[in-house]
């Protein structure tokens, strides 16, 4: 195991994460379903298969040594997941960037950590590491609470000086609806049929351990196209937006969505490579997790503050959003201790 190579993947892995939309709050044109169509397809379709292709040299064959229920279960999960992911994308325009992340992190959370312990290991109390795990969960739970109030209080979104509040609170609910199905990943890539379709991949697709994950991850995000792709393609239609994709210098506004695909691919590509077995092995779930969602928050907190969401937000905002971030990074070496101790 090379666990320093695994530390840094994760970590830049996060960075890119957090930092993935801020190429759409940076297009002014384009309506929200102008960005996120073309960056449902790029991201969750086409670079998560082109990753898989160069990363399992036998791809073709290895699919066809899978079962096809496996496939189908993991392109299943992709759609419930993901629909998580087209929530939060709806909730950066009413709840901003900096609180959405916050609230979407804390509930996926608090679901992908206590989730697969009560599936898997059948015991949350058994241990003081499993003490330590649930004080993190209650902690991310907490931040969820903070966060929540902090978008209620707050007095301006990046969106518009005069948005509704009743806005920011729905920003804040679909950002932790959001998180609770982003939360189910976890779940999945412990999943027996996950590890029947990794074992594909490396015995007849001839895939390193490393590049073994872009496989399943491939089929997992081609079912998170659907749903995304699909309520942006009903947007165009019922909005009439497609002509934004006909103005002047549209070239600009495709590279912006470019750049935001590429930014989310390689994140989830690279994160897929840290909890490999050759690189942090049983840290993944871990030290690789804890890593991935403090980087998340940490990137996405200074993008949202850089941008000025929270400039005229008062002090009990300002006093609920610290305290939900503080509570979510310690729920992250809470549970990176006792994952450690389990």
């Amino acid at each position: 195991m090379n666990i320093s190579a695994g530390i840094a993947i994760a970590s830049i892995a996060g960075v890119m994460n957090g930092l993935f939309p801020l190429p759409m709050k940076a297009n002014k044109v384009w309506a929200w379903e102008n960005n996120w169509l073309p960056f449902s397809f790029l991201s969750l379709a086409l670079f998560p298969g082109i990753i898989a292709w160069y990363t399992v040299p036998q791809l073709l064959l290895a699919c066809r040594h899978a079962h096809l229920a496996d496939m189908a279960a993991a392109i299943a999960c992709g759609v419930l997941v993901y629909t998580g992911s087209l929530l939060f994308g709806i909730s950066i325009v009413y709840a901003g960037l900096t609180l959405s992340f916050a609230l979407l992190v804390g509930s996926m959370n608090a679901v992908g950590i206590l989730v697969p312990r009560l599936l898997f290991n059948r015991s949350l109390l058994g241990s003081t590491g499993d003490w330590l795990v649930l004080a993190g969960v209650a902690l991310s739970t907490l931040s969820v609470v903070l966060g929540f109030l902090a978008g209620k209080w707050n007095r301006k979104t990046q969106v518009d000086v005069s948005q509704a509040p009743s806005k920011r609170i729905l920003g804040s609910i679909l950002a932790v609806l959001g998180g609770i199905l982003s939360g189910f990943l976890p779940v999945a890539m412990a999943m027996p049929w996950e590890h029947r379709l990794f074992d594909s991949a490396i015995h007849y697709g001839s895939a390193s351990s490393v590049g073994a994950s872009n496989a399943v991850l491939s089929l997992i995000l081609f079912g998170g196209a659907i749903p995304n792709c699909g309520y942006c393609i009903y947007l165009l239609w019922k909005n009439r937006t497609c002509r934004h994709y006909k103005i002047n210098r549209s070239y600009l506004y495709w590279g912006l969505v470019l750049a935001m695909a590429i930014l989310y691919s390689a994140s989830v590509a690279l994160w897929g490579m840290a909890i490999s077995p050759s690189l942090l092995g049983a840290l993944g779930s871990s030290v690789g997790w804890a890593l991935f969602v403090g980087m998340i928050v940490l990137s996405s907190t200074a993008a949202g503050l850089f941008q000025g969401e929270w400039k005229q937000a008062g002090t009990s905002a300002w006093t609920a959003l610290t305290g939900s971030l503080a509570c979510l990074l310690s729920s992250m070496v809470l549970i990176c201790i006792g994952n450690y101790y389990r």
